[in-house]
């Protein structure tokens, strides 16, 4: 069996468990939670549109006004790539996240977003 030490968990003479940040008893502990503060989502108002300018006539529908987190960026066209069965690619700019979408696909993407909500 492993021995460990009373600093990693510590207890009082009486083997009860103690906060590791004031020594007290954890049932009369006033210590504010160890737990992380969990993030408020911000509800998201994504901007659909059309665009063909740069792309020699060919059309791409674009998502705009995404949060600028990569990782949900990611996430989020990979999804819209598969439900839409089209390619496509995700950025961050100044203003926020965007995903583009090749071909028209508003119609499928308004849908989308409001059963997400």
């Amino acid at each position: 069996m492993i021995d460990i030490p009373d600093f990693v968990y510590p207890k009082d003479p009486d083997g009860n468990p103690l906060c590791p940040r004031c020594k007290k008893v954890v049932a009369q502990c006033q210590c504010p939670s160890l737990e992380p503060i969990k993030q408020k989502t911000l509800p998201i108002k994504p901007k659909i549109r059309l665009d063909k300018s740069g792309r020699r006539g060919k059309v791409v529908t674009l998502i705009e006004a995404l949060p600028r987190n990569e990782a949900y960026l990611k996430d989020l066209s990979k999804k819209l790539k598969v439900k839409t069965g089209s390619g496509g690619t995700f950025y961050v700019n100044d203003e926020g996240g965007s995903i583009e979408l090749q071909g028209d696909h508003r119609e499928m993407l308004v849908e989308f977003f409001r059963d997400k909500k």
